[in-house]
């Protein structure tokens, strides 16, 4: 979760938040390993660096984020072993995976970013984990609200990559049965706060489940569509990518 959107008190998860945990968890499955060093830039509230890497008894994970506060970090820093959160990007560092999830829209120079975190943090082979809200025809109130400077196609996202050093290993979309709501609902009859979005949940749990489910299904249809090479859009991009040598 964006850190603009998170309330300490914060306690219900949008279904979006837990399915694009699970897709994560399908996307990255490949790469994952006991021992890995990982750096999740632009952490948010902690929930994905917090629960990607449960299932490893060995990691080093380094989490960053500019907007946490003493006590969340604190919090966070608490749950559990291998686990790092600070503010500030560390000095150095050569890591396995790198995560920027949701990370450069929010950047105006995103190549300079891009290109400055793998030259700086990423091995020769070593993996970049990057998604992105899709499609700049629905940038609407919401991403200013959020400080996006741009929402990426696909194509987009694969020539950015690839003009940062990175190959890309695989690629897709996420969400497609939002997308339809989202150009509805924001686009064309502009319904919908500035501040809406996945920080102010609160339906209960019968409903929130069957919204899990259809997400999740949505998901897992799309990435086994993109591993044969189908790329159906969604509202979020993904790529998987590899630093070259």
């Amino acid at each position: 979760m964006d850190l603009k959107e998170f309330t300490i008190t914060h306690a219900k998860k949008h279904p979006w938040e837990v399915a694009r945990l699970k897709a994560l968890h399908k996307i990255l499955a490949p790469v994952m390993f006991e021992g890995i060093t990982a750096l999740d830039v632009g952490c948010g509230d902690g929930f994905i660096s917090g629960n990607i890497f449960n299932s490893l008894t060995s990691k080093e994970v380094t989490a960053v984020d500019i907007n946490l506060t003493d006590e969340l970090i604190c919090e966070l820093n608490n749950r559990s072993s291998g686990m790092k959160y600070c503010r500030e990007m560390p000095e150095k560092g050569a890591y396995d995976l790198i995560l920027l999830l949701d990370v450069i829209e929010h950047v105006e120079a995103d190549r300079k970013f891009l290109t400055d975190i793998v030259d700086r943090y990423a091995p020769r082979d070593g993996k970049v984990m990057i998604t992105v809200p899709a499609f700049q025809s629905l940038f609407g109130r919401h991403d200013v609200f959020l400080g996006h400077y741009r929402r990426y196609n696909l194509k987009e996202l694969v020539a950015l990559t690839t003009r940062c050093g990175l190959k890309v290993l695989s690629s897709g979309y996420l969400f497609s049965t939002l997308l339809l709501p989202k150009l509805v609902l924001y686009k064309l009859l502009n319904i919908g706060k500035e501040s809406d979005g996945v920080g102010n949940w609160d339906r209960g749990e019968v409903i929130t489940r069957v919204i899990e489910m259809v997400f999740d299904s949505d998901n897992s249809l799309l990435i086994s569509a993109s591993r044969l090479g189908i790329k159906i859009p969604g509202l979020t991009g993904w790529v998987l990518c590899e630093k070259r040598g």
